[in-house]
């Protein structure tokens, strides 16, 4: 289950099943991100379902085991953002970062200063939207 929560009008948990019935859906993830495979939904389209408020401008992204988290400026994750959840017609296994895996379009970069590789969340379990940026855990920024 796919925790959304925070600085939002509709907060919700969401089952990896569920994101094909979205809008937004990326058939094929590597037309945008060479060399990696799978289905996807953009982030942005979950989030407005959610209702994003005018104090959202971080993102907490978590790991499902509680290991990992990192929080990173809401606005690249709006434009670049998306949720892999399917390799062909079987969810997203674990190996490849199921159930859900965060990916980002573009050139992306480790220890970046606006947002980095280590924002590539596999096994997302949650998303904390903030309006302060929130403690890491499992990684430090530099």
């Amino acid at each position: 289950m796919l925790v959304i929560e925070g600085e939002l009008d509709r907060p919700r948990s969401i089952d990896p099943t569920e994101l094909r019935r979205l809008p937004g859906q990326i058939d094929e993830v590597s037309a945008l991100v060479p060399g990696r495979d799978g289905s996807a939904v953009w982030l942005r389209d979950l989030l407005a379902q959610c209702g994003l408020k005018r104090s959202a401008r971080f993102a907490t992204l978590a790991s499902g085991d509680g290991k990992f988290a990192i929080s990173v400026p809401l606005q690249p994750l709006l434009e670049r953002a998306m949720l892999v959840y399917r390799k062909g017609d079987a969810p997203l296994p674990v190996a490849k970062g199921g159930p859900v895996r965060l990916l980002l379009t573009g050139k992306v970069e480790c220890e970046a200063p606006e947002i980095d590789a280590c924002a590539m969340v596999k096994g997302l379990g949650r998303i904390r939207v903030t309006a302060e940026r929130e403690p890491d855990v499992g990684h430090v920024h530099h």
